[in-house]
Order: C-alpha cells, then sequence, then structure tokens
C-alpha cells in the first residue's frame, strides 16, 4: 500500500511520499517495516502541514533551516553563481579559512562576529577586496534572514569597506610608456 499526503482534491493537492506498507505482513522483518514507515509517514505528514501552515508568514518550519550555516552559504553560493565573478566563492573560501571549523551554527553569526570577519578581511586582503568579499557575505545574510535565519540581519550595520592603507601599485608615467613602446622585443616567440 502506498500512500499520499492529500490537503484538497484540486490539481497538486495531493503528494506522493514514495512510503509504502507490506498489507498482509508475513514475517517479523515486515512488521517491522510496516511499524517504521507508518513512523516515517506521521512525520513528513507533520513536515508538509508545517509547511502548508507556513506559507505568507515569516516563520520558516525548523526542519527547512540547515543546522550548519555553512552549509546554506555553499547552497547559495553554487545557487547565485556568476560567470566571471568569483567574489561569493571568494567570500566562502575566507569565512572557512577565518573560522578554521566545518560547523557554524547559525546562532553565532551575529554583528560582533560579522565584524571580526570584516577586520580579517581588511587585515589580509588590499584594495576593493576586502569590501567586496564583505559585502557578498552580507548578501548571503540577508537572504537568510528572509529565509528566516535570523529576524534582524546581524552585518546590516556594517559598511564593507576597502583597504586604502596600503601602498599603491606604481603606474608609468607618459615617457615611461613611450620608452616601454620603443623598446625591442627580443623574444621571437
Amino acid at each position: 500500500m502506498y500512500y499520499t499526503v492529500s490537503w484538497g482534491i484540486d490539481a497538486g493537492q495531493r503528494i506522493a511520499t514514495g512510503i509504502f506498507t507490506f498489507t498482509h505482513p508475513t514475517n517479523s522483518t515486515q512488521r517491522k517495516h510496516n511499524k517504521e514507515a507508518l513512523h516515517f509517514l506521521e512525520i513528513k505528514r507533520s513536515q508538509l502541514s508545517l509547511d502548508r501552515q507556513a506559507i505568507g508568514t515569516a516563520v520558516l518550519p525548523a526542519h527547512r533551516r540547515k543546522a550548519n550555516f555553512l552549509d546554506f552559504y555553499e547552497d547559495f553560493v553554487r545557487d547565485n553563481r556568476q560567470i566571471g565573478n568569483r567574489h561569493l566563492e571568494g567570500s566562502l573560501l575566507h569565512l572557512k579559512s577565518f573560522l578554521k571549523k566545518k560547523y557554524l551554527s547559525p546562532i553565532a553569526v551575529t554583528e560582533e562576529f560579522s565584524a571580526q570577519f570584516r577586520k580579517y578581511l581588511l587585515d589580509h586582503f588590499n584594495g576593493d577586496t576586502p569590501a567586496n568579499y564583505f559585502s557578498r557575505f552580507k548578501k548571503v545574510l540577508k537572504a537568510a534572514t528572509r529565509q528566516g535565519y535570523f529576524r534582524f540581519n546581524p552585518a546590516e550595520d556594517l559598511p564593507a569597506k576597502g583597504n586604502r592603507n596600503k601602498v599603491r601599485k606604481d603606474h608609468l608615467e607618459a615617457e615611461e610608456y613611450l620608452q616601454l613602446l620603443k623598446t625591442p622585443c627580443l623574444n621571437k616567440r
């Protein structure tokens, strides 16, 4: 016997659960299977019911949230990847190197944590790179706030700053550029 969850008779109001039980169990293994399948069916029905009830509210059911915020971040990077722009991937990579752990609880992501991550980026990068990485981090936090991970965005009040205090790269002056143009190229390849 296969089970579905139904909340109406219209199209899309009945979902196949993929759970089945034996109609006439013949041994203890089949009876045990039936007992566990009914238990899973009750869990699935409860989760689908919570999903339906949460539509139109700001609440995200707990079974939809990821316990590890890095998993949410990785999913966001995968889903929002842009060709030729690696800031989102770089932001995740350097958040992991900042953490030095493989687990980050959403409750640990606070304004103080965000400020420490921004300081880490400013200490390790020059120019606009810290601002680019931190703005992508803020973008992920904004998406997580919309999905119910946070009541308020923890990094909303922190600006993304570039690191202007480092030595700037030298640029060629006009006469240096002309001299470079006149210099013969000895490499014939």
